[in-house]
């Protein structure tokens, strides 16, 4: 058995509402020092890794590893009117899930504990050129202007001053920034590097940019796009394949 308290269900709800993009039912890994979760799109373009430490959290009783399976789509449908506030709380067992919300009242549900295998991940050492530290609302404008013009963004940092998020289609809806701006805090380039997104699968991430406010973002010549969000202590890796074009 395992019980898990986290002080902000919100936070939960957006990670879950990426997640059931992704995939339909999802593990949550109950260590003893954080709880993990990994999922990857079945086309294996989109990769998501959660890491919420224990520390994080309200009250933490793991004594064991423990998987928590649900399916994706109903925890987001009872997280949807979740409040700032409201405390996220899971029991498991052997057999059972219990999720209660915690407000000014509880709200309690009962799943069953579904076996789901954990995904097989290679674990990949990447090393990009490109690190870029930006406001995530930044990111956040540039897919939704890359959206009006087509289906996806392409990013290139041709030095270390510049960054350009553009999105490409009939036209060209372009986001410059450049080192000294406030949007852009930091940016180190060891190649100039240029490489084109899905939209489909970026848009995915928006949800987070209700709960971080910065984003890093790295990334080389046609290749993966790594994007880590913070969330207080634990952090949100989102893995993204470059467009076959």
């Amino acid at each position: 058995m395992a019980r898990i308290v986290y002080p902000e269900a919100k936070y939960i709800k957006e990670i879950v509402d990426v997640l059931g993009k992704l995939v339909d039912e999802v593990a949550f890994q109950l260590t003893p020092d954080a709880l993990v979760v990994k999922a990857i799109d079945p086309a294996k373009v989109a990769l998501i890794d959660i890491y919420i430490p224990q520390t994080a959290f309200l009250e933490y009783d793991v004594s064991e590893e423990e998987t928590a399976g649900l399916s994706a789509s109903s925890l987001s449908k009872l997280l949807k009117k979740v409040k700032k506030g409201d405390r996220f709380v899971m029991n498991t067992t052997e057999d059972r899930v219990e999720i209660i919300i915690e407000s000014v009242s509880k709200r309690i549900y009962r799943f069953r504990n579904l076996e789901i295998p954990l995904p097989e991940i290679p674990e990949a050492q990447l090393e990009f050129n490109v690190e870029a530290q930006l406001l995530i609302d930044v990111i956040k404008q540039a897919i939704k202007d890359a959206e009006a013009v087509g289906d996806y963004l392409e990013i290139e940092a041709p030095n270390n001053e510049t960054l350009y998020l553009r999105g490409k289609g009939a036209t060209v809806a372009e986001t410059k920034l450049v080192s000294g701006m406030p949007a852009l805090l930091s940016l180190e380039v060891k190649e100039p590097s240029k490489s084109t997104y899905q939209l489909e699968y970026l848009k995915y991430v928006a949800g987070l940019t209700k709960i971080a406010e910065l984003a890093n973002l790295r990334f080389s010549s046609d290749a993966p796009l790594e994007l880590e969000f913070s969330l207080g202590e634990g952090r949100v890796k989102y893995l993204l394949a470059p467009a076959a074009l």
